[in-house]
């Protein structure tokens, strides 16, 4: 039996700034692990004798890669000299006359692809490896490799960093559909660009987005890592894919709402967010709180003493204040106008229902209509 292992990443994004984080230290404590998340990908590599690593695009930030990152990457690439390395550029790190991919010298066993019309062929792992969307028009690179002929004999990879099955918005980089890959009769797409993790697979194809191996935002919450797979025919070429996803990432971003109803100060409000359900801050990870609800009138949160109860318990941590002013709806009880009239109605309303879920809406109801007729606006 015919096999071939490999090692599927994307979007390391090397040098990124990170300047969200409005802390420099914070900022290059994460930059240092996103170098040493690429050593243990190396190592990984090195230990299992793996025969291709796969590199999906953004391996670096162009704009901002210094030369002496690129430098420890070409060292690092270098040692691997039993595995052959594929990388395809994406948009943070694209192609160029000036690019590092083109200004620096990267060993033999470093193949960078940029033309769809140029497939790469391993002889020593009779495979071939397709990439698109780098320098041209997606579509017209996926034109030119649905003409092009694909050997039964050999294995096919195509590397792409672009979005899949996501509505094409001016916006999206290098859109195509799952079913436009699957045409292709890959053996294996090895996709990069999206940070979370995808997976599409019909009888014949694979396709994965491995994600970040690192999560670098708080739209990229969950498990973050790689992925380490084999791909094997028989001797009468039926080819399959086999793949584990290993989790990598040393930190996770957490997105948490908190429900401050009622609350009368800041004590309150620590109190309300240290007793939600399975809260329970890690120190390696990134948190952001929402503080939701209707408050007193005469009481604003101060997320700057809020958040210094907090900030020594995590690496990271944000609040936003997305509460409303709650509204004394008895005063409006005798109103002979359209609030009284709308206030007598919500409350026969609750005073009918029996489920308190129910009760809650029509509260909620009333809080956002008195909001909305007071101030001709809902926050």
């Amino acid at each position: 039996m015919k096999q071939v292992s490999f090692l599927h990443t994307a979007d390391l994004h090397l040098d990124v700034p990170l300047s969200s984080l409005g802390d420099e230290n914070k900022a290059k404590i994460r930059r240092d692990e996103l170098e040493k998340c690429l050593n243990k990908l190396v190592d990984k590599v090195q230990e299992e004798k793996t025969d291709l690593l796969i590199l999906s695009g953004d391996l670096f930030e162009h704009n901002y890669a210094k030369g002496s990152t690129i430098l420890k990457v070409k060292n690092m690439f270098s040692e691997l000299y039993n595995t052959e390395i594929i990388i395809v550029p994406g948009n943070h790190d694209p192609i160029s006359d000036n690019s590092y991919y083109k200004a620096a010298s990267w060993s033999s066993n470093v193949h960078i692809l940029e033309d769809s019309r140029d497939t790469l062929y391993l002889e020593k792992y009779n495979t071939r490896i397709y990439c698109m969307g780098v320098k041209n028009r997606v579509q017209n690179d996926y034109s030119e490799i649905l003409k092009s002929y694909r050997s039964e004999d050999c294995f096919n990879i195509l590397a792409f960093h672009g979005t899949v099955d996501i509505p094409f918005e001016e916006g999206n980089y290098n859109p195509v559909t799952s079913k436009e890959l699957f045409q292709l009769d890959m053996d294996y797409v090895a996709l990069g660009h999206m940070h979370c993790y995808q997976e599409f697979r019909n009888d014949k194809t694979l396709i994965v987005n491995p994600g970040s191996p690192e999560p670098l935002g708080f739209d990229e919450e969950g498990q973050h890592g790689f992925v380490q797979g084999l791909l094997s025919m028989t001797q009468e070429n039926r080819k399959r894919a086999d793949i584990s996803f290993i989790p990598s990432a040393v930190r996770q971003y957490h997105n948490i709402e908190v429900n401050i109803n009622d609350c009368n100060d800041d004590a309150e409000v620590i109190e309300r967010i240290d007793l939600q359900e399975h809260f329970i801050l890690k120190s390696t990870d990134f948190y952001n709180i929402t503080l939701t609800g209707f408050i007193n009138k005469n009481y604003m949160p101060d997320l700057g003493n809020i958040m210094e109860k907090f900030k020594d318990r995590c690496f990271f941590i944000r609040l936003k204040n997305q509460t409303s002013i709650r509204f004394d709806y008895e005063q409006y009880l005798e109103d002979p106008g359209i609030k009284g009239e709308f206030i007598r109605r919500i409350l026969d309303q609750q005073e009918a229902e029996t489920s308190p879920e129910r009760k809650e809406t029509l509260f909620m109801a009333m809080q956002y209509g008195l909001q909305a007729l007071e101030n001709e606006r809902i926050d």
